[in-house]
């Protein structure tokens, strides 16, 4: 009984080392999302045949985060038609993640001005979330290597001293 302690608690270490590596390449893949939708986004602003709430519609067409937010932005907005997006962004946004300050502030921009200045403000934050997706990267790559060893390391010292 004491054997399978061991192990468990070994293979329960090893698993928490790997979940945080996959939680770091999933914060990466969703900030690179975030780019390639606010990129199709000032696509579509550029065109100047849709509306915003369309257009973020329009953009979003994946299952991913990024674009189940921005579906629920634009519901938000034509169920509250006097709704900023700035305001539709903090009620439809309950998760506190790197990429908020930026999406805040181009929701904040996209709500006023030309099409131009609304563009360019897309232009902007996709050029923000460009960087962090990059820095994300970077980290997840290096990172999620240590915690995989780390966890692994933990959990076969864990299953020695137990043992």
């Amino acid at each position: 009984m004491r054997t399978v302690f061991a192990l468990m608690a070994g293979l329960l270490c090893a698993a928490a080392g790997v979940r945080h590596a996959s939680a770091l390449k999933a914060d990466a893949a969703r900030l690179s999302r975030w780019y390639k939708v606010l990129q199709h986004v000032s696509i579509l602003l550029k065109e100047g045949t849709l509306s915003i709430p369309d257009a973020l519609c329009t953009a979003a067409d994946s299952p991913f985060p990024p674009d189940k937010l921005l579906r629920a932005m634009a519901a938000h907005l034509s169920e509250t038609p006097i709704a900023t997006l700035a305001e539709a962004f903090r009620s439809c946004c309950c998760i506190d993640y790197a990429e908020n300050e930026p999406l805040q502030r181009l929701f904040t921009r996209l709500g006023q001005g030309s099409r131009d200045v609304r563009v360019l403000a897309v232009e902007q934050a996709a050029e923000e979330i460009r960087l962090l997706a990059a820095a994300a990267a970077e980290k997840s790559e290096k990172d999620a290597k240590l915690w995989q060893t780390l966890g692994l390391t933990g959990g076969i010292c864990l299953t020695i001293l137990l043992l």
